[in-house]
């Protein structure tokens, strides 16, 4: 088998797109930035990113200079950023006041308890809605979000920008809270970041035009022309798709022989990056420490965030921490995200071009075509006999990667998939799901990263539930059981309540939902990673809206 690496840049001036870098001279790789980062200033190095200048770029570079630029004592560069910035989100201008529009559905829950937490997540979106607004900063301030023109839900949290491949559990939730409009919004901001920039960014931050994130953005276009039945709307979103589909065939592609000498064209997460991301600074200055191609491992680094599962033991050679770690980072030292072909990414691909073969208006057969070349590929070369199930290929083994991961669920659930004997289709999901109380566990691997195990993800097991409803699996109920409860137990433990129906635990706090759960311990959060788990949290409560409104009849346990 051979491997054959297509040439690939990020200007592809023949078919003007033009991928656009990171050149703010404060937000992107600079003397300021990596001055301001090592200094630690910060206990998460994206607070800095995320904070505008409150004087004119040119004034704050002058200032950066008068301190004594890169050789500044650290307090005079906790000086300076005092002196130059505004908090954090200062531009983020809350939502809140949206009006919440009769749901109906609701009232087919039958557990109290249940219903009365889903109406109050609903409730919740206006917490989570935001839109920016740059006006009030002075002339000649900057800040690093990308400009858009529409309201958005963020994640919560950390996080004070929305996100590529979150927006669709989001938008799922929406659309069940009869907020139409507010997700039509957010596929309008993802649209214009097509237009502008040729793709999707990872997030809505300047420092996030270096990759995009699993694409999406087809699977929002269906959900929300099969609530609205809109034509107009995939009058303008058919171009659109297609254009993002152009950057991952320009960006990404790489051609593979199999054993009886086929050439397949399949696509993987890579990056032109060769510096640390500016919201992660110093964990990725300190994991290339000592090592000989720090370049690479910036690249690698940044292609693993694009996938969605930063990070993960997908994407390193080394699968548990090295004896005396210290810090979770260190394991990414061995990280090689150029080598793997993702079975997810492609069966996302997939599903794209058999989307654009039914809507294009000029192209139909052309990617009816590379639907059917793909689907050849990913069963030649991403698919296990023996294990009955489909892989990651790794490119350094030429071999797939016999572990589990929900990542191999993604072709059944799309339909990327051949009529395989649906008998064994989920024995090693059932084993998974078997071995822990919890919901899924995204690998068996104990790493210190937050993409594996003890964690378990709200979208992974979204498409887990999905893929098993594909194929009537009985799992699909229990995993879509296990999901409310780890969820809704975690909201009443920090204080979740619901008049008349649930009361108050003696905790400061109201409720929280997590962003990902511990598989060992039912409404337990997650953790491990580069950052504290977080709470809000959007795609946690848009999959939880979306299991109640087809399993209206689960009831709760105590917690």
């Amino acid at each position: 088998m051979k491997l054959i690496l297509l040439l690939f840049t990020y200007l592809v001036i023949a078919n003007c797109i033009i991928f656009e870098e990171c050149l703010s001279p404060i937000y992107c790789e600079g003397p300021l930035l990596k001055t301001v980062q090592l200094a630690k200033l910060f206990n998460d190095s994206k607070t800095f990113v995320d904070m505008p200048t409150s004087r004119p770029v040119n004034e704050v570079l002058a200032a950066f200079e008068q301190i004594g630029g890169a050789g500044a004592s650290r307090d005079a560069i906790q000086q300076f950023v005092s002196e130059n910035f505004l908090p954090a989100g200062t531009e983020l201008v809350p939502m809140s006041n949206q009006e919440d529009l009769p749901v109906t559905w609701t009232q087919s829950i039958q557990d109290l308890k249940y219903r009365g937490w889903i109406q109050q997540l609903i409730r919740d979106w206006k917490n989570l809605t935001f839109r920016f607004d740059t006006s009030n900063l002075c002339e000649g301030c900057i800040s690093s979000t990308l400009p858009v023109k529409r309201p958005f839900v963020v994640p919560g949290g950390r996080f004070r920008e929305f996100y590529y491949w979150d927006t669709y559990f989001v938008i799922k939730g929406l659309l069940l809270s009869n907020k139409v409009e507010l997700a039509l919004d957010m596929i309008g901001n993802l649209f214009d970041f097509v237009e502008e920039y040729g793709f999707v960014p990872n997030g809505a931050r300047i420092y996030y035009l270096n990759r995009s994130q699993p694409p999406f953005l087809t699977l929002m276009v269906k959900e929300y022309y099969d609530k609205t039945r809109d034509t107009n709307f995939m009058i303008r979103a058919i171009p659109i798709l297609e254009k993002e589909y152009e950057y991952w065939m320009q960006t990404s592609l790489v051609e593979v022989e199999d054993k009886q000498g086929y050439r397949h064209k399949l696509n993987r997460y890579t990056t032109n990056n060769k510096h640390p991301r500016p919201e992660s600074y110093i964990e990725d200055y300190n994991t290339t420490q000592n090592t000989s191609n720090p370049e690479l491992i910036y690249a690698d680094i940044a292609a693993a965030a694009e996938s969605g599962w930063d990070f993960s033991t997908r994407w390193t050679t080394l699968k548990k921490p090295l004896e005396g770690q210290v810090e979770s980072y260190e394991i990414l030292r061995s990280i090689r995200t150029h080598e793997i072909i993702p079975i997810d990414l492609n069966a996302l691909l997939w599903y794209m071009e058999n989307f654009l073969s039914r809507w294009s208006t000029s192209k139909k057969w052309y990617y009816k075509r590379r639907a059917s070349k793909r689907l050849r590929a990913i069963e030649a070369l991403l698919w296990h006999e023996e294990d009955y199930s489909y892989y990651d290929f790794n490119l350094s083994t030429y071999s797939v990667t016999r572990e589990f991961t929900p990542a191999n669920l993604f072709p059944i659930w799309l339909g990327a998939s051949s009529s395989h004997n649906s008998t064994h289709l989920f024995d090693t999901t059932q084993r998974v799901l078997d071995a822990f109380p919890g919901i899924l566990t995204t690998s068996f691997f104990n790493s210190s990263m937050q993409w594996d195990y003890p964690n378990g993800w709200p979208p992974l097991n979204y498409i887990a539930i999905q893929a098993m409803r594909r194929y009537s699996y009985p799992g699909a109920k229990d995993l879509a059981d296990r999901y409310v409860r780890s969820a809704f137990c975690g909201w009443y433990r920090t204080g979740g309540s619901i008049p008349g129906i649930l009361n108050k635990l003696d905790t400061p706090d109201n409720g929280h939902m997590f962003e990902k759960y511990d598989v060992n311990d039912v409404g337990a959060s997650g953790g491990l990673g580069e950052y504290v788990s977080q709470v809000g949290f959007g795609w946690t409560n848009g999959v939880a809206l979306w299991i109640l409104s087809e399993y209206p009849y689960l009831l709760a346990t105590n917690c």
